[in-house]
């Protein structure tokens, strides 16, 4: 009888667990807007205001952002430009979009935003590089506002889900 009380505690955490995972994942997906969107006003403040080098700027925000999602995305992009392969600064932050997109919870749309601030990275005039910097970091606003949204309307859903599930769950095996 022990045993069925404990297998039915078991599956209401495990249900309360991914309910709550579910949260947390767009949770995190609206932290790494902001961070994203952080760094790219801090590495158009190093190329605007300092005239930083690309690379060099690009660690020095790493350092700065405290997402640990987005310092790689930024130190995998550094790393790239440090290949003799690599054509430009476009293509290493393509190349890091690639790399680390699985491990960050940004969906498609977000990606493809963040894609789009590569456009001209290092390759055109630091004014145009400020104002494409600019215009991803607002499409990267309206993606963090949009996502904050669904976090704030989803997240008891999620965990009343997870829950109510299990219990459900637990009820039809009891």
């Amino acid at each position: 009888m022990w045993i069925k009380y404990l297998g039915a505690a078991f599956i209401l955490a495990a249900a309360v667990m991914w309910g709550n995972l579910q949260a947390a994942k767009l949770r995190d997906r609206t932290r790494e807007l902001e961070e994203f969107r952080l760094a790219l006003r801090l590495l158009a403040a190093e190329i605007g205001y300092t005239a930083t080098p690309l690379p060099r700027a690009l660690l020095e925000v790493s350092r700065r952002v405290a997402n640990p999602g987005v310092q790689f995305f930024l130190e995998t992009v550094w790393q790239q430009l440090q290949e003799p392969q690599t054509a430009d600064a476009s293509a290493a932050w393509l190349a890091a979009v690639q790399n680390v997109q699985r491990q960050l919870q940004l969906t498609a749309q977000d990606w493809a935003v963040v894609a789009r601030a590569a456009a001209g990275l290092g390759g055109l005039g630091r004014e145009d590089q400020l104002k494409q910097l600019a215009a991803a970091e607002t499409q990267l606003a309206a993606q963090a506002a949009q996502a904050a949204a669904v976090y704030a309307s989803n997240e008891k859903m999620w965990r009343y889900l997870g829950a109510l599930s299990g219990l459900a769950v637990v009820i039809l095996l009891l």
